[in-house]
């Protein structure tokens, strides 16, 4: 009754937690098999027996196009450990392979691939922490995978499993010139159980009374099953430490929810005639649930976006103060939604990198209150540039000057074209358009769209991201230059540090 779930992990940022759930340290179901087999596993020859349905819930198929490729293992709903060499070339994006990675000795094939959409945990589906201590030789393990059953034979249809026995370092070392402090050794001195061809990056899985831990990922060998020729695994407790930092440097704050905005099939939004703005339109009530309405005694004075329950990024030129934040609305007339009291706002602290970020994080009084109408943003990954293959939409509040009637006080939202940063520099200096800005049509400036702190949102494969918040463009529309934004990923860590780790200085 479980159904595959399929990712392509060329998508881009979604989901973020907090370290310690993306870790897993804090799931009781961690490395907790739902099917375990009726009997103990048989040892037999090279591929084991098919593993019983969805016995090793951790276990995860690496696919380029149908075809099985390698295995990894989930170790949260958004992070997968395989192994650098399932990967021949660079790759941008959420394939993140360990930095010193050597092709040639194959030290630290290590790789962690981030999913564009989380996964859905069930019985059929969970995660499995890293061994918290060194593995301990002559501990029996179990070692999964799709790949052949025997050297140079077809790969398996069903997952396969095999017990193999975790060698001693002095015999590893015996048995292979090549090994590394970081690598461990298993199977049987005698052959005839091993990983093979198509299982790179699978888990090897060790009980330790209680509940399954990884304790390495398959990564080379000498054939397959043969006499002294074990299987070696990059040893993973020796990287705990690179896989909690790449985690943390690769963590971001938004919630599930996913934008499906309507009204976006028509084009981009540019300025026309009369200095009006073409194709701006009412956004769908509610598709984008991260925009916050900033409020005072006299209303509306500009957007921010939730990025985490308690805090909200703004524009700083805002000059947010004893304001109000409310969230989960469509029209500003509306009563039916939360309305939160500003309890401190935080610029990028003096002398810092981040001095040229304009924006603000706003601590609210109280955690909102997630659901189908409120939700934390994703934010974009600063390694992943955006460009005119993007998908960009502006979202606000406010007196746009749109061809059609529109009423300023309905969310509107209307695409953009991304302009490059050479561009833009020509037309604004060298010196006034830095590394923390991202530039769009003309028509994105706040004296055309009518909200001085708007959010930009793009996606390219996946979900929509905060890429930027609306800094500045003409002061009239109708003219020709490109409206600039602050890129949030160039300010990122900062965000990151004050909203999660509460250290805004």
């Amino acid at each position: 009754h479980c159904s595959a779930q399929t990712y392509f992990f060329v998508f881009f940022n979604q989901l973020g937690m907090s370290i310690s759930d993306v870790y897993l340290l804090s799931f009781h179901v961690s490395g907790v098999r739902s099917f375990p087999s009726s009997q103990d596993m048989e040892d037999r020859i090279l591929g084991g027996r098919e593993a019983w349905p969805h016995s090793w819930p951790w276990q995860v198929s690496l696919q380029f196009g149908t075809m099985q490729a390698c295995g990894g293992a989930v170790l949260s709903p958004l992070w997968v450990v395989t192994a650098a060499h399932c990967f021949k070339k660079s790759v941008v994006g959420l394939i993140i392979p360990h930095q010193n990675y050597s092709s040639q000795t194959k030290e630290n094939d290590l790789a962690l691939v981030k999913l564009g959409v989380a996964l859905i945990m069930n019985e059929c589906v969970r995660p499995i922490q890293i061994l918290g201590s060194p593995v301990t030789p002559l501990m029996t393990c179990t070692v999964t995978g799709w790949g052949s059953t025997r050297e140079n034979g077809p790969q398996a249809s069903r997952l396969q499993e095999v017990n193999v026995t975790v060698l001693q370092p002095e015999t590893c070392s015996m048995l292979y010139r090549g090994m590394r402090q970081n690598m461990l050794c298993a199977g049987r001195l005698l052959g005839g159980v091993d990983a093979c061809q198509g299982d790179s990056g699978g888990p090897l899985s060790c009980f330790d009374g209680d509940r399954y831990e990884l304790a390495g990922v398959v990564s080379w060998g000498v054939g397959c099953g043969r006499q002294l020729k074990p299987g070696v695994y990059t040893n993973l407790h020796g990287y705990t430490d690179w896989i909690t930092q790449t985690v943390e440097d690769h963590t971001i704050l938004c919630d599930n929810a996913e934008a499906e905005p309507c009204g976006l099939d028509r084009g981009p939004a540019h300025v026309a005639d009369g200095a009006r703005v073409a194709n701006v339109g009412a956004a769908c009530p509610h598709s984008w649930p991260w925009q916050v309405s900033l409020q005072n005694e006299d209303g509306h004075y500009c957007s921010g976006v939730l990025v985490h329950p308690r805090w909200v990024l703004a524009a700083r030129h805002c000059h947010c103060d004893s304001d109000v934040a409310v969230l989960g609305l469509h029209n500003l007339t509306s009563h039916d939604a939360q309305t939160i009291r500003v309890e401190g706002v935080f610029g990028p602290p003096e002398g810092s990198d981040f001095v040229s970020c304009d924006l603000s994080l706003i601590r609210l009084s109280e955690e909102a209150r997630l659901g189908p109408t409120v939700a934390q943003v994703c934010v974009q990954d600063g390694d992943v540039p955006v460009n005119d293959s993007w998908t960009c939409v502006m979202t606000g509040w406010g007196l746009a000057k749109a061809t059609s009637a529109l009423n300023p006080d309905v969310l509107h939202q209307a695409r953009l074209e991304v302009v490059d940063v050479g561009t833009c520099r020509t037309v604004w200096g060298e010196d006034t358009i830095l590394d923390t800005h991202l530039c769009t049509d003309a028509a994105g400036s706040p004296s055309c769209m009518g909200d001085p702190g708007a959010p930009l949102l793009c996606r390219h494969q996946g979900p929509f991201q905060l890429v930027g918040v609306s800094a500045w463009g003409s002061k009239r529309c109708g003219g020709r230059k490109p409206a600039v934004f602050t890129r949030v990923s160039a300010c990122q860590s900062w965000v990151r540090r004050c909203a999660q780790e509460q250290r805004c200085d």
